[in-house]
């Protein structure tokens, strides 16, 4: 074998063989910068995925509100309160309203309906039954108006100040997938007029 042979293997040997010594050096060396390594690669790896994950979670996310007891209640406080934000927060654009034989379509058609009444009357909504299978909700209602200012041409005619008119009846509510009301149906089983302190039933008021 020549001479330059046996170099070249030692210098092989040398590359590949290290000594003990610099072998548990090397490890020890390698150690944190592996950890080093493979916790940037946790962190680009997670860093990468998160936003998509993020916008994934974000486009699934229901748009809708969830009618329950609770959130009826509100409603129902609004209205007493004579808040006008609860046609928009409750109401399906397309809602479709039947009182006895009146029908008013959409928002804008019951917001004036009940303008009409809530700036000559002050109407207490009461609550006596309530019902709902998450599509359907149904509540027994008794409902007292008191005029305030006299009106010639009041949703229920004309009125002067001092009456009181009370509703007794039942109200069915549709729901949508957004958890908004589009289909009211309003029946009576009672309606009444007080004047002077006289009570006359006048069946349904529309």
């Amino acid at each position: 074998m020549s001479w330059s042979k046996i170099n070249g293997l030692a210098a092989i040997s040398l590359l590949t063989k290290p000594s003990d010594h610099n072998n548990k050096k090397e490890s020890n060396m390698l150690k944190p910068l592996g950890l080093s390594i493979a916790l940037g690669c946790l962190t680009l790896t997670t860093a990468a995925v998160t936003p998509v994950w993020a916008a994934d979670t974000a486009a699934a996310k229901p748009s809708y509100q969830m009618i329950n007891h609770a959130s009826f209640e509100n409603y129902i406080a609004m209205f007493n309160r004579k808040d006008p934000g609860a046609f928009e927060a409750y109401f399906a654009d397309d809602i479709v309203m039947q009182n006895g034989h009146m029908v008013l379509n959409g928002i804008p058609a019951i917001k004036e309906h009940y303008r009409k009444i809530w700036s000559v009357m002050k109407e207490e909504l009461n609550v006596v039954n309530y019902t709902s299978d998450g599509d359907n909700l149904a509540i027994e209602m008794k409902t007292h108006f008191t005029v305030i200012k006299d009106s010639d041409n009041s949703p229920f005619g004309k009125i002067k100040q001092g009456e009181n008119f009370d509703y007794h009846g039942v109200i069915m509510y549709k729901i949508d997938a957004f958890g908004k009301f589009y289909d009211i149906k309003v029946a009576y089983l009672d309606f009444t007029r007080t004047t002077d302190g006289v009570t006359k039933s006048l069946g349904m008021a529309h």
